[in-house]
């Protein structure tokens, strides 16, 4: 019996599918998303009520913050977002048993979690996009012409996180107790996104330029290049069951 085609490896001709793919199941999941808005408002709520909590907590409500307690309170913030994010981005489809329908559909399961990927990176940029703003004016930051570099560290971090919870969603969505399974396993996995994220941060409020940002991109850019390589070795016998 031949193998499946969604099994196969991608060669030339099928790479427009293999993203036309992934496109098409992050528009499914934003569309899902959106049109249930009580959840994406309750994740930017979160992430607005806590800059409001740290700004009176830290900086006396009027003060400055330091740029090392700014930029470990912005990823700490986007860190437990991301929580909330992922805990539906698989056991969605494994709670109401649509999840046999992407395991039937004519593409590789990479294109699947580079689907779930792209959700990620949509929902929590658009937490960033939030975030950042509410920081610079309740936190006081001063980012000068700064702002593009934040919004690339911002990115690379956003990715990392996105490439860490959709691979760790997907590994536990058939698991009991999967919501604060995920919560644990992403703390680990994840220190080596945030770590360098909050150390590039610090050095922007700071008002280093991006020759100083050098070794933390190299860092953001290792963690990217490896889970990458971990997903595309296991995650095909991730989706059975």
């Amino acid at each position: 019996m031949k193998e499946d085609n969604r099994q196969k490896d991608i060669g030339p001709s099928t790479i427009p599918q293999f993203w036309q793919a992934a496109f098409r199941i992050a528009e499914k999941d934003l569309r899902a998303e959106f049109r249930r808005s009580y959840e994406v408002l309750s994740i930017l709520s979160f992430a607005v009520g806590s800059i409001l909590i740290c700004s009176f907590a830290w900086s006396s409500g009027g003060g400055t913050a330091e740029p090392e307690v700014a930029a470990a309170t912005l990823w700490i913030i986007l860190f437990f977002a991301s929580i909330l994010t992922f805990t539906t981005s698989f056991t969605r489809e494994a709670d109401r048993g649509t999840l046999g329908g992407l395991k039937t559909l004519p593409c590789s399961p990479i294109a699947i979690l580079i689907g779930k990927i792209f959700y990620g990176i949509v929902l929590l940029f658009l937490v960033e996009c939030v975030l950042i703003p509410f920081s610079i004016i309740f936190l006081n930051l001063d980012l000068g012409g700064r702002f593009p570099l934040l919004l690339l560290v911002c990115f690379l971090g956003v990715t990392g996180l996105s490439f860490a919870g959709s691979f760790v969603s997907g590994l536990l969505m058939f698991s009991e107790g999967k919501t604060l399974l995920l919560s644990f396993l992403l703390i680990p996995i994840c220190m080596p996104v945030i770590i360098p994220s909050v150390l590039a941060t610090e050095k922007i409020l700071r008002g280093s330029g991006i020759a100083e940002l050098i070794p933390e991109l190299r860092l953001l850019i290792a963690f990217l290049l490896l889970i990458a390589a971990i997903m595309i070795l296991t995650f095909k016998f991730v989706l059975e069951e």
